[in-house]
């Protein structure tokens, strides 16, 4: 805030300032945007306030997958991963059924916007390992297995130079669908028991120079009775490298990636 200068004296926003009178100064300062109070009630503003009820569905859908890959997360997230991920759960949104401030929150209305997205935005998966992977999950979608049906050394790029193994990790991330509720005014999820259900599943060390055959991860929810088909179960699979040290393992910081590679 800062005092105006000069013969002429401004009351009014121009050019990004705010000119007014205070006390008998002449003020200026830095333009502010509308107020939440008058986003919420004002008419001008209906569609963004629309917009940010989705944004706020934007990141239920964000923070529910983070929260199911817990640790994980952590490992392999570089690069503004959540603010990136809940942007692409916008993009989910705004394909989903209903008016604008209102639409399905549901990672089945687009999963390829999910598909290939990388917890370290600077390096992808398929950068560092390009084996073909399959998943599969059986009737009631308690049991979710991954398998890479062939890995060899000529399959990994940017290994370490000391490094001795690799080590693939599979995490799960169960993400309902969200509903607006206009009687409370905000998205819930349809069902919060299964919302940011997950696990993680690793590989024994492998050795880098050796090729492996059939390498399977296989999670089992703790839920018998299976998940509801209305809940995304997100597949994510990661790989980081390790030093033999006699009977332990060192896991290198980098280079490390995650992506997800599924949603079933």
């Amino acid at each position: 805030m800062s005092r105006q200068k000069g013969i002429l004296k401004l009351v009014g926003t121009l050019n990004g300032k705010c000119f007014y009178q205070l006390n008998g100064q002449y003020i200026v300062r830095k333009a502010v945007g509308p107020s939440r109070e008058r986003i919420n009630n004002d008419p001008a503003f209906v569609n963004i306030k629309r917009n940010n009820q989705e944004f706020a569905a934007a990141s239920q859908l964000s923070k529910a997958i983070r929260k199911g890959l817990a640790d994980k997360a952590n490992q392999f997230k570089y690069n503004y991963m959540a603010s990136r991920l809940t942007g692409c759960c916008r993009k989910i949104i705004q394909k989903g059924s209903g008016p604008l401030g209102e639409r399905e929150a549901n990672l089945f209305n687009s999963p390829s916007d999910l598909i290939g997205f990388q917890l370290n935005s600077n390096l992808a998966f398929h950068h560092l390992h390009n084996s073909n992977t399959k998943v599969s999950a059986n009737t009631q979608r308690t049991v979710i297995t991954i398998k890479c049906p062939q890995s060899t050394a000529n399959q990994h790029h940017k290994v370490p130079q000391k490094a001795t193994h690799y080590q693939l990790s599979a995490a799960i991330s169960c993400v309902s669908k969200w509903q607006w509720h206009t009687k409370i005014k905000a998205y819930k999820p349809t069902h919060p028991k299964h919302n940011t259900l997950g696990g993680i599943v690793q590989s024994q060390p492998l050795e880098l120079h050796t090729t492996h055959h059939n390498i399977s991860l296989q999670w089992q929810a703790p839920t018998p009775s299976g998940i509801p088909t209305d809940v995304a179960i997100t597949v994510w699979l990661g790989i980081a490298y390790l030093k033999q040290q006699h009977q332990a393992y060192q896991v290198y910081q980098t280079p490390q990636a995650m992506q997800c590679i599924a949603i079933i």
